[in-house]
């Protein structure tokens, strides 16, 4: 019988977390060992377009524990816990540390264990709230080695048994490849959702800057609001402020990132916090030349000057200044997105990132 990991979300909502869950599912969907399962609390856009993929979805109630009430708590637990048995669950893998701390006491009682996948740092005061008088995990898994470096110290304190691993993200590199694709007026455009740390006034002031010296470019926001703060109608107000609404598309939050990525003539990331971001390893795949912020584990994926252009974050001047480049520059824009594509397909395939996750997986089960 396939043994069944289930993946757990905190939201239904589609990010760079989400993405990297979908392409786990797509690959063990085809295992012979593994059967994926999503499992989310409410119904949502990527719930919706999982299903679609006929992943089997599981939504059920991921409240937090409260040990101010721990009749409720328990007793929310043994709920769930019967819900992950009859699922015939063998391993949560859960996306952060709030559906981490939401699943613990279940999988405790059904004998589950539980691996977190951390896209992102903390500190260590939320640590310390999250594994508070708690069932601790299996394991956590880093997907960049900053990320490991800056956070496995609180964690490992904190879960001083649990295991800590490194696996890059990966990209489908035969989904995502390059395109011959040629627009009269170049596409520049920034792929997130629409959290300030993303960096979208950043990027407007770079295209603010660029409009000014008279450059003709159209620019894409592809993302949306996944958070409780919407920011779209800001991002827009700000853009008019600035006078270059007219040249700014808001995409919202979308299923086709591929399409949108593949209209692009050069992709940047304007984060200022970040771990690895899937986006910019589907336009290294896609062979785009890019510009990013040189934070976290991003100068693990993009090479400077190589394969990338990196500058510092909070530097709308120094993104304007390299994407200028790229725009008056053809044979560095092409010398730098071959290098990119190249370095996807020996470092950052999604076939890599199956395997080390099975191999996880299968160590997991054995400990």
């Amino acid at each position: 019988m396939k043994k069944t990991i289930a993946f757990v979300h905190s939201v239904a909502e589609i990010g760079g977390a989400e993405r990297m869950s979908e392409a786990l599912i797509d690959g063990l969907a085809a295992h012979p060992e593994f059967m994926p399962l999503l499992v989310v609390p409410h119904e949502g856009p990527f719930s919706v377009h999982m299903a679609r993929k006929n992943c089997a979805v599981l939504v059920t109630g991921l409240s937090q524990p409260e040990f101010s009430s721990p009749f409720s708590t328990i007793k929310h637990a043994f709920k769930l816990a019967k819900q992950l048995k009859q699922a015939n669950i063998a391993l949560l893998q859960c996306a952060d540390l709030v559906c981490t701390r939401a699943v613990l006491l279940a999988a405790r009682i059904a004998g589950i264990p539980v691996l977190c996948h951390m896209h992102f740092p903390v500190e260590a005061g939320y640590v310390n709230w999250v594994f508070k008088r708690m069932p601790k995990p299996a394991g956590f898994v880093y997907c960049s080695e900053e990320l490991l470096h800056a956070t496995q110290g609180p964690l490992a304190e904190a879960c001083p048994q649990a295991t800590q691993d490194v696996i890059h993200n990966g990209v489908d590199i035969n989904r995502f490849s390059p395109n011959e694709k040629h627009n009269d007026i170049q596409r520049v455009g920034i792929v997130a959702n629409l959290q300030e740390r993303k960096g979208h006034i950043d990027f407007l002031d770079m295209a603010k800057q660029l409009s000014d010296q008279g450059y003709h470019v159209h620019y894409d926001i592809i993302g949306g609001d996944i958070l409780q703060a919407p920011r779209q109608s800001l991002l827009e107000d700000y853009a008019s402020s600035l006078g270059i609404r007219d040249s700014v598309t808001f995409h919202g939050q979308v299923d086709n990132v591929l399409e949108l990525l593949g209209n692009l003539d050069i992709l940047v990331c304007a984060s200022h916090q970040e771990a690895f971001p899937v986006s910019i390893l589907e336009a290294m795949a896609m062979q785009k030349a890019i510009v990013s912020t040189n934070v976290n584990g991003i100068p693990e994926a993009i090479v400077d000057k190589e394969c990338g252009l990196l500058v510092p974050p909070h530097s709308p001047n120094e993104l304007a200044k390299c994407v200028r480049e790229l725009l008056l520059d053809n044979a560095l824009k092409s010398k730098l997105s071959t290098a990119a594509r190249n370095r996807v397909v020996t470092e950052f395939s999604m076939d890599a990132y199956l395997a080390k996750f099975i191999c996880l997986y299968k160590k997991t089960f054995k400990s």
